[in-house]
Order: structure tokens, then sequence, then C-alpha cells
């Protein structure tokens, strides 16, 4: 039978603030929970197991082995993470579990964050713009107040669809935060645009440095692959973003 399984090791702390990255259109929620994580010091708590959902996966750093879905804490915010994309079938289920730690640690807000797939950002002037959707009319103002517009039109799935859905049911209210992004791409800069908006709203204290030399490099590189391929007909080389 599949199921989600929550695992809270310890919390130390309660958190006002409950973020979501997830990866997406240039990785953004990813990339930029992951700087959350690393520049405020975050303690893991926990982890969501996707059961069978998802074939036996563990993601390893500094050789160590951890689920690939994270809970971290601290500094009164917490942050969950997927360094994995969630399958489409499991979206509800995780959405409800991410609610349901949302409930265990008071949390008064649901924050997700992630990109929207622009092809305008292939073009080298472009910067990313910044766009929110909300369970709650009273955000509009507070946003706008900080340049920050509603998204006017679209369409909203998977796991960040069904935290909007919950949030109205269980009074959370649900904020969700997009920027412009790389469709192919890990989009560092997109991340370190959104992480500088969301600071001047919420207690994240981030440096964007390190996302703003990332995007160059990646960009530049992108440049030189496509001159490449436009002079031989083919890439040369290999490209990642660690």
């Amino acid at each position: 039978m599949q199921s989600v399984s929550i695992h809270i090791e310890r919390l130390q702390e309660k958190a006002n603030t409950l973020f979501v990255g997830l990866p997406d259109a240039g990785l953004v929620g990813l990339i930029a929970a992951n700087q959350i994580v690393h520049d405020m010091k975050l303690q893991g708590m926990g982890w969501i197991d996707l059961g069978d959902y998802m074939p036996p996966t563990a993601v390893v750093h500094s050789g160590l082995p951890f689920s690939p879905v994270q809970f971290f804490a601290g500094s009164g915010i917490a942050i969950i993470t997927a360094e994995v994309p969630i399958p489409v079938e499991a979206s509800k289920v995780v959405g409800e579990s991410v609610l349901s730690v949302a409930k265990k640690i008071s949390a008064k807000e649901i924050v997700t964050i992630g990109g929207l797939a622009s092809e305008d950002r292939y073009e080298e002037e472009a910067q990313p713009s910044v766009y929110f959707v909300s369970s709650s009319p009273e955000a509009v103002k507070k946003m706008s107040d900080v340049g920050i517009y509603p998204l006017d039109g679209g369409l909203l799935m998977g796991v960040y669809a069904q935290l909007m859905i919950g949030g109205i049911r269980e009074e959370i209210p649900v904020n969700a935060f997009y920027a412009n992004a790389y469709p192919r791409l890990p989009d560092p800069g997109a991340a370190a645009v959104l992480l500088t908006a969301l600071s001047k709203i919420y207690p994240i204290k981030v440096d964007v440095d390190s996302l703003i030399k990332q995007s160059e490099e990646i960009r530049m590189k992108t440049k030189q692959i496509m001159q490449q391929v436009a002079s031989t007909g083919r890439p040369s080389g290999s490209f990642m973003y660690t």
C-alpha cells in the first residue's frame, strides 16, 4: 500500500513560518531553500518518507546518506526541501503531510518558493520578476508595498496547489512566490532575486553574492555552448550544475 510518513527526530522550537522549496523551473525553489538552510545554519529536524510513491532513494552529502525530502528548523523558521522531483501521484498526500508538519510546529504561515519557466530569461539583459499567489486577500497590499505583484493568471498543480487548497481548509495562510527562471537550466540568479524579495518580508538572512556569481558562470557557459552549436552543429564538452 502506498503511504507517506513523517519523521521528526527532535523539535527544539516552534516556527512562525514554514518554507517549502521543491525542484521546479530553474531549480529555483531548491536552490533558494538550500541557501537559507546553509546561511542561517538551520538544523536537520526530520524527513518525509514517500514510501511506495518513490523507489528507494538517498541523497549523499559529505559521505552520509539522507532522505531526499528533509525538514530543517531554527531562528523561528522551518524549511522542507526535496532534492528529487515529487511524483505527480504523490502530490496530494505530500501536500497534506506538509500541512501536518505546519500544525505540529504551530506555523502561522506556509511560504512556497519556486520558478516560473520563462524563455525571456535567455535574453542577456533580462532580469527575473517576482510574483505571488496567496490564499489570503490581506496579503495583496503587503506584497505590493515591497514591489511584489500578484500573478495575473495561470494554473497551479502538484504539491503547491494542494497546499493552497489545504491551507484554506485548515485556515493556515499560504503564500507562493515565483521568479522567472530558465526553463531548462539551473537558475541561481533567479533564486537570488527571489531571496532578496523574501528578505523584505520575512526574517531570513542570506548572502546572495555566491548565487549571482554562479548565475553569471552559467550564463557565460550557455552562451559558449550556443555559439559552439551555431558553428559546428553540436555542443562541445559537458555542462552540469552542482
